[in-house]
């Protein structure tokens, strides 16, 4: 038990030194893993920490990592982000605070063509900010809004971390897409509760509705021209995928072909486009990929030195019923998504909770939006926020003010985040019938 102890401190204790000396997460990771292993079980373990890292490449879902990365990036790159805004927009601006609720809606739309949050973040605010000027909305519900709702596209389908958290699990990842379709709209519309919430509390923050506005018949017609093109492609993407025709791999390869098509249309297909989408590409999935290749340090060290297996007594010597249990697991990812992003939220979270969550009952495919909301709420949490980070770029504000506007929308992550931990069948149905 000792030993035990000394193992966790070791890795704890390394791993924060490298993470706030500014060190990669990747190399922070796997640098404590072995340090840890190396001081506690001897050195004979780095034969076994690169063929480990070399096999864990060999993973056929982490072929649509990239591939659903660059179809994101030529869709907002192809002019998609503002076709998006332009359609929802004449919708919701019958509503005080319209422009709040066209936020949250395009990034739905947009969540189902892009799996990253940082780029759907900075494509919507990009668009978004400077209306929110022009039209005098209040700072902090603007910026908010943006940070907060880019965040459903982790759980709308395709999603970069459903991608990353199949790779380590033994998980379909078509059917954790599918599971994704209910909890990001469920949580889309928790955003748009707090968001009426907050208005009717403080109707100052807005501006009033506008005296003329487009009748709800032209602004069907109006969001349907703009919106059919995208609609039809996110169909094609995942109908592919429920009916069997393609892996979730493929189905990515046909997204590509429709957002080159879409860019087209939108005269934003060429050279340049094609090329900067290509860099942000290769720039995310490496990143991404390299912490996945490390994990398998993470992942070898806490299962031979016992620490893997400490964690599932610890845990489950908790107090309370399985609820109680999940809503404890919850605040632990709450307190890690202050320091860590979502990727390496679910890398090293995964191998340690997933089988408690088991133990409880509780499917693989349900702990995988679970911990994908959970992740995505340290997203707007500071210090290590990214999509505050991705707003702050597009907006020059101080962190300050787009972390307070963030504050509100802690609510809406934990009522969806209660509702699918009371209501599994959430999260379970969708699947359990298309699949």
């Amino acid at each position: 038990m000792e030993s035990i102890y000394g193992l966790l401190l070791i890795f704890v204790v390394t791993f924060l030194i490298f993470l706030f000396s500014g060190w990669p997460i990747a190399f922070g990771l796997a640098t404590a893993s072995i340090i840890a292993y190396i001081v506690i079980g001897g050195g004979s373990a780095f034969g076994n920490f690169a063929i480990l890292t070399y096999h864990s490449m060999f993973n056929y879902n982490l072929l649509a990592l990239p591939i659903f990365v660059f179809m994101g990036e030529m869709m907002i790159g192809g002019g998609v982000a503002k076709k998006l805004y332009d359609g929802v927009s004449p919708l919701m601006e019958r509503f005080p605070g319209s422009l709040v609720y066209t936020n949250i809606g395009a990034n739905v739309i947009l969540g189902a063509c892009c799996g990253s949050t940082i780029a759907a973040t900075t494509a919507i605010s990009s668009v978004a900010i400077p209306e929110f000027k022009k039209r005098g909305f209040d700072k902090h519900i603007c910026y908010g809004s943006l940070a907060s709702a880019g965040c459903i596209a982790a759980i709308i389908p395709p999603s970069i971390g459903m991608i990353i958290y199949c790779s380590i699990t033994t998980v379909s990842l078509g059917k954790l897409f599918i599971s994704g379709i209910i909890p990001g709209l469920l949580l889309a519309l928790c955003l748009a509760f707090v968001t009426y919430l907050w208005i009717n509390i403080s109707p100052n923050i807005v501006p009033p509705v506008p005296n003329k506005v487009m009748s709800i018949s032209m602004a069907i017609s109006f969001a349907f021209k703009n919106l059919w093109p995208v609609f039809l492609l996110i169909f094609i993407v995942l109908s592919v995928i429920y009916f069997g025709i393609a892996t979730a791999a493929e189905s990515g390869c046909y997204g590509i072909f429709g957002a080159m098509i879409l860019a087209y249309f939108n005269k934003k297909l060429n050279l340049k486009n094609i090329l900067a989408s290509l860099f942000s590409t290769i720039k995310i999935s490496t990143s991404l990929l390299l912490i996945i290749a490390v994990a398998s340090v993470y992942g070898y060290a806490i299962n031979t030195l016992g620490l893997k297996q400490w964690m599932l007594t610890f845990l489950g010597n908790l107090p309370g019923g399985v609820t109680v249990k999940m809503f404890i697991l919850w605040l632990i990812l709450l307190f890690l998504g202050m320091f860590l992003d979502g990727a390496s939220i679910i890398i090293v979270i995964t191998p340690i909770f997933l089988p408690f969550a088991i133990s409880l009952g509780m499917s693989p495919v349900w702990f995988g939006i679970f911990i994908l909301l959970a992740a995505e709420l340290g997203n707007i949490t500071p210090p290590v926020g990214l999509t505050l980070y991705a707003v702050q770029a597009v907006s020059k504000e101080p962190l300050a003010v787009i972390a307070k506007g963030c504050l509100p929308y802690w609510v809406s992550y934990f009522l969806a985040e209660a509702l699918i931990i009371f209501f599994p069948i959430l999260v379970l149905w969708l699947p359990s019938k298309l699949m």
